[in-house]
Parts: C-alpha cells; sequence; structure tokens
C-alpha cells in the first residue's frame, strides 16, 4: 500500500491537492535555514496546518487525507493517526467509499501506524497559482474568528493575491456592507500581505471565502511613505500569524454584539 493508493481512494482529487500543496509548502518553508529535529519539524508544521484546515477537520476524508500526506512526507503525530483511524472507522460505516476501499483498510491501517521514512530534502514546491481577482473582498476564519481583507491586485500572470485586512474581528462571515469605510487593520501597508497559496475558489480547506467581488475600494488608510514597502511577502500559512498579531485586542463585532472579548486569541 503506498500513500497516493490510499488519498486516490478517497475520492476527493481537489481537497487533497490543496492539502498537499499546503504540506509541501510549509514543510519546504520550516526546512530553511536551521536543521529541525524530526520532532520539531513536525510541531511546526502541523500547527499552522491543523489552524488553516480547521473547519473541515469534521471530514473523516480530511482527517484520514492528513495522516496519509503527514506519513509521505515522513511525519507522524499520534492524535492526527488516531482520529485518522476513527475516520476509517466512519467511513466504513457510512459505506461512504468503494469496495476498494473497504479491501485495503487492513493495509491502509498499516501503514498509517508504521514509523515514517523521514525526509532528506525539501519537498517540491507547487507553482504559485491564484483565482482570486482584484476587487474581492474575503472573510479568512482564524480560530473561529473571521477577519475581511480586500484583494488590492494580483501579482504576475495569476501567481498570488495581494491583500489587505480591514480593522475588527467578526463572530461570523461578515456582510460587505459592514466594510464600507472600515478602516484597514494597520496603516501605511502593514496590513497588505501577498499570500502565496492563497490559491482556490472556493478554498478546499474553507478558510477564505469570497464575499463580494468587483469592489472598487478597500480599508480605509495612509498609504505608505516613500522608502517604506508596499507590502509583506507571505504564504497561507504564515499570514495566520500575522492576523493574530494586529487583531490582537481588537473588538469582537456580531449582529449588536462588539466590545473587549477577552478569549480573543493572541499570538501564539
Amino acid at each position: 500500500m503506498r500513500h497516493q493508493q490510499i488519498v486516490d481512494k478517497l475520492a476527493a482529487s481537489g481537497l487533497v491537492k490543496a492539502l498537499d500543496e499546503d504540506l509541501a509548502r510549509g514543510i519546504g518553508h520550516q526546512m530553511l535555514g536551521a536543521t529541525k529535529s524530526p520532532d520539531a519539524l513536525r510541531e511546526a508544521v502541523t500547527g499552522p496546518i491543523l489552524e488553516r484546515w480547521r473547519p473541515r477537520l469534521d471530514s473523516a476524508k480530511v482527517r484520514l487525507a492528513l495522516a496519509a500526506l503527514l506519513h509521505k512526507y515522513g511525519m507522524a503525530s499520534p492524535d492526527i493517526t488516531d482520529q485518522a483511524l476513527t475516520a476509517i472507522d466512519e467511513l466504513e460505516r457510512g459505506v461512504v467509499l468503494s469496495d476498494a476501499f473497504s479491501r485495503q483498510v487492513p493495509a491502509i491501517r498499516e501503514l498509517l501506524l508504521s514509523p515514517p521514512v523521514p525526509l532528506t530534502r525539501r519537498p517540491r514546491q507547487p507553482k504559485p497559482t491564484t483565482f482570486h481577482r482584484p476587487g474581492d473582498v474575503i472573510s479568512f476564519e482564524l480560530r473561529s474568528r473571521f477577519h475581511a481583507a480586500f484583494v488590492r491586485e494580483v501579482h504576475g500572470a495569476n501567481e498570488y493575491p495581494i491583500v489587505e485586512f480591514y480593522q475588527g474581528v467578526f463572530d461570523r462571515v461578515p456582510v460587505p456592507s459592514e466594510l464600507v469605510g472600515r478602516p484597514s487593520a494597520r496603516d501605511r501597508g502593514r496590513a497588505r500581505f501577498a499570500v502565496i497559496g492563497m490559491t482556490y475558489v472556493p478554498d478546499p480547506a474553507g478558510q477564505v471565502v469570497v464575499i463580494a467581488s468587483g469592489q472598487p475600494d478597500g480599508p480605509v488608510g495612509e498609504e505608505p511613505r516613500p522608502g517604506e514597502g508596499l507590502y509583506t511577502l507571505s504564504d497561507i500559512l504564515g499570514v495566520q500569524r500575522a492576523i493574530l498579531g494586529f487583531h490582537e485586542g481588537q473588538s469582537l463585532h456580531a449582529g449588536g454584539r462588539s466590545g473587549a472579548d477577552p478569549d480573543l486569541p493572541g499570538r501564539p
């Protein structure tokens, strides 16, 4: 049994492709610079991946695909493996997949429980691509909070979007009218990010949702001054930490309720 055989049997090629790309990108980033121990590398990768895919972790297919792909890249998390084994049982009970999947369940379990072979080189990096367009307004979910951003432009030949985040944190997907005239989360381009890996519309991870398209104006704020950076280059995993940082302590907005929120997560 091979890893690709497992994910092929899930009949979810788009989901698997997106998850695989996120993992390859995250692992590749973490393998730059000083060498990390296998445990340190796994922790550095799985934390942001779980944050990004949290909206889809109730899916048995996602949990099984995550364990299989992590194992392919030389990593195994006991918690993720346990959840994958439970996911296999769920898929079996629901007769969700083919008879071929059922016949291979013992081999799938055996592979997931076997020690993975550690990576010796960075995985091949996916080509930057985006289907977002200038004027898109997006909702970005993180730790059950929602952050809005405006796609200012797309770099190169549809490589990646450059987004600017609005001020404010929501407890549900915001509506466009709530963002009209809203300030930027930080002035002078400090809330603008080129987000490599913000690719698909709709987003298979469920984290990024387009709530409006073709909008002429984004967040209100002071433009960068001469000599200052226009935006920060990041990726779909790394931008999560930045969001938590510049939204720390802001009010939570929802349906007439606002004010300081003691449970608003800070920098991890």
